[in-house]
């Protein structure tokens, strides 16, 4: 029963990580023509990781309680703007600092 909540986990993540590298591959490219702006290495990279990030949640959740999906999912708000400090420098405001506080809190509360 480990490995599917560890396959949700990495769901969670992956996907944070894929988010992060869409933005990257968009921002590095200051050309206007939409293809090259949109069809590089990191942006393709991301696509791909959300490919497996899809069969890691049809593996996962084919077998976890509903009740533990719920659980993980809002996870990825939490990590998308923690990796988004720490690789693309930006600053986390207060309203993303109180969001993340009340996604943990949710969580905690709803598995009480």
């Amino acid at each position: 029963m480990i490995k599917y909540y560890i396959c949700a986990a990495l769901a969670v993540l992956f996907t944070a990580i894929s988010q992060i590298l869409l933005k990257f591959g968009a921002n590095k490219t200051k050309d206007k023509k939409i293809l090259k702006k949109y069809l590089n290495a990191y942006v393709i990279l991301g696509y791909a990781i959300f490919f497996i990030v899809t069969l890691l949640n049809l593996y996962a959740y084919k077998y976890l309680p509903i009740k533990m999906a719920v659980v993980f999912l809002p996870f990825t708000f939490v990590f998308v703007a923690l990796l988004s400090l720490a690789v693309l420098r930006e600053k986390m405001n207060k309203q993303q600092i109180i969001s993340s506080l009340i996604i943990i809190t949710g969580v905690v509360i709803y598995n009480l």
